[in-house]
């Protein structure tokens, strides 16, 4: 019968939790942390994320009469502006160029028809004309809002001009911009 009991008793033991080692402490892996503190003078408002230029119907009659359209504005608005950061913007457009014309933008025709032999040019507010790739004037930073100015054109290549190669029909065009602060 002892032997009964003392397997039991160690059969009752088995069953009991044991008391766990456990350690307080683990040590883990690295954090590494990065970051660029910058100062932007200003962001750029939500409606100028995204600029639509619409030229509306272009009278070929007028491209072959004058060469091209009349300018039609458009704005790149800026908010939360602070001169105190910097003293001036220029803006850079870039985008596909025309190749047939210096600084100006190639047109994609959209179906059904097959847009040809045109080229959209830029201009800034006081018609100095813009270069692709090229900063435009400095504007000066003074307003928590600003509003930079420009006008876009649509103008005849010089060979489907002289040619009557103008094709018609509708066509996009897309630029990218970029803020330069001084």
């Amino acid at each position: 019968m002892n032997r009964l009991m003392t397997l039991a008793a160690l059969l009752v033991a088995a069953l009991l939790p044991a008391p766990v080692l456990a350690q307080g402490e683990l040590i883990g892996g690295d954090l590494s942390f990065k970051g660029l503190v910058i100062a932007y003078p200003c962001s750029i408002a939500p409606e100028s994320e995204r600029v639509p230029v619409d030229f509306g119907k272009i009278s070929i009659k007028s491209l072959y009469g004058t060469g091209k359209t009349t300018p039609v504005p458009f704005s790149i608005k800026l908010q939360d502006c602070n001169p105190m950061t910097f003293d001036s913007v220029t803006v850079t457009f870039n985008g596909i160029t025309n190749t047939v014309m210096a600084d100006r933008l190639a047109i994609q025709p959209t179906a059904p028809d097959n847009a040809s032999g045109v080229g959209i040019g830029l201009l800034e507010a006081d018609d100095t004309p813009v270069r692709l790739g090229i900063a435009t004037s400095p504007t000066a930073i003074t307003d928590t809002v600003m509003q930079l100015d420009f006008q876009a054109f649509v103008e005849a290549e010089p060979d489907a001009l002289s040619n009557g190669t103008i094709a018609t029909g509708p066509f996009t065009a897309t630029a990218n911009y970029t803020l330069n602060y001084q």
